[in-house]
């Protein structure tokens, strides 16, 4: 890659296959002309993850409230290995990447919510056919804890957002939100 390369080519080039547009994909802020090479190359690398932690989270949250309100196919519903295996893959990303060190914190912030979230996951596995109070929780708790995490990470660098007003629902007709 040439150093002289624009930002916007260079983001281009990195641009996914149509197969992976499915996923919201983040809108890169001003501030990322400020990076090294590096650290662009990690976030470039760990948008998709970050998304899949997203996604997995929302996922897992829409469960638990199909449990709170009663619902009994929450424990069976195949949004949980859905988005088991998006946590997952999030995760081999995430151990896989090098991390360089202008990177470290918002790194650091991601693994704990990978790892919060697949606690969360675990126990909604084993626990929301009881239906109970005890068992929400032993989701919900992790679950607070990895959106902590992935905020923190969206301020940790630039390039990540938790909430993606893009896909708003007013961002389909032009107004703004």
């Amino acid at each position: 890659m040439s150093g002289s390369a624009s930002l916007d080519d260079r983001l281009e080039a990195a641009r996914p296959s149509t197969a992976a547009l499915a996923a919201p994909v983040p809108v890169l802020e001003p501030a990322m002309d400020g990076l090294d090479e590096a650290t662009l190359t990690y976030v470039l690398a760990m948008r998709e993850p970050f998304d899949l932690l997203r996604q997995a989270a929302g996922q897992l949250a829409g469960l638990l409230v199909l449990a709170a309100a009663g619902g009994r196919s929450a424990a069976g519903h195949p949004m949980l290995p859905s988005a088991m295996a998006a946590a997952h893959e999030a995760g081999d990303a995430a151990r896989a990447v090098r991390v360089p060190p202008r990177a470290q914190h918002h790194h650091h912030h991601l693994a704990q919510a990978c790892r919060s979230i697949e606690q969360a996951l675990d126990a909604a596995r084993r626990h929301l056919h009881r239906h109970d109070h005890d068992a929400f929780d032993a989701s919900l708790a992790p679950l607070k804890i990895a959106h902590r995490h992935l905020h923190w990470a969206t301020v940790a660098l630039p390039g990540f957002e938790l909430v993606a007003m893009a896909e708003a629902c007013c961002a389909g007709h032009g107004v703004g939100c």
